[in-house]
């Protein structure tokens, strides 16, 4: 099975994400409120008073709240992100869980087929010894189990010199004719060009 992130570690770092940037707007809020209180060192005793507060201050009052409304529909949006991502995980790992039934399901027809093939394949041994076994009795000729192409060749114009035809050499040998006839003419070729 394909192993995705786990969808835990997913939430877990975008909330370490989510948690960084509250902190991190803590902090600018704080620098700013630590800077205005820099700049009018009078108005310590009640900073939020409209008189006490001169116009730079509340410019970067205005500025940190700007900022405040700009950042909140971010955090919006990356949760909404984290949403989506999260069921796009879950809709992953159901297709990736649906495929892998599939694949074993396939694997277990495989199997079926390999034992019903070695199964056939034992019978048809099984068939072939005995053929080889009544092949004398029968007068007739049979290729070895496994015959090279050479030795096959050559048992083919061993029959071809005794004066076999094709279809005779094709049925004793169990092969097509188009393969017989071809390797007599190849040979009868080759027989003329060593003459000439």
């Amino acid at each position: 099975m394909t192993h995705i992130v786990s969808l835990e570690f997913l939430i877990a770092v975008l909330f370490i994400i989510d948690f960084s940037l509250v902190i991190l707007l803590l902090l600018f809020a704080k620098r700013v409120n630590q800077r205005v209180s820099q700049m009018n060192p009078t108005s310590k005793n009640n900073p939020m008073e409209p008189s006490s507060v001169p116009s730079k201050e509340n410019d970067a009052f205005d500025a940190a709240r700007e900022i405040l409304d700009m950042l909140e529909p971010l955090v919006e949006e990356s949760r909404k992100a984290a949403l989506s991502f999260d069921q796009q995980i879950r809709e992953k790992r159901k297709l990736s869980k649906d495929l892998n039934d599939a694949l074993d399901t396939r694997i277990i027809s495989i199997n079926l087929l390999l034992s019903r093939a070695d199964s056939l394949q034992k019978k048809l041994e099984d068939r072939q010894q005995m053929i080889q076994q009544m092949a004398p009795a029968l007068n007739t000729v049979l290729p070895p189990k496994e015959i090279n192409i050479i030795d096959q060749q050559n048992l083919i114009i061993d029959l071809y010199h005794q004066n076999a035809d094709v279809d005779t050499i094709a049925e004793k040998l169990s092969i097509p004719k188009g393969e017989v006839q071809l390797v007599i003419d190849l040979k009868e070729k080759f027989i003329a060009m060593e003459k000439g």
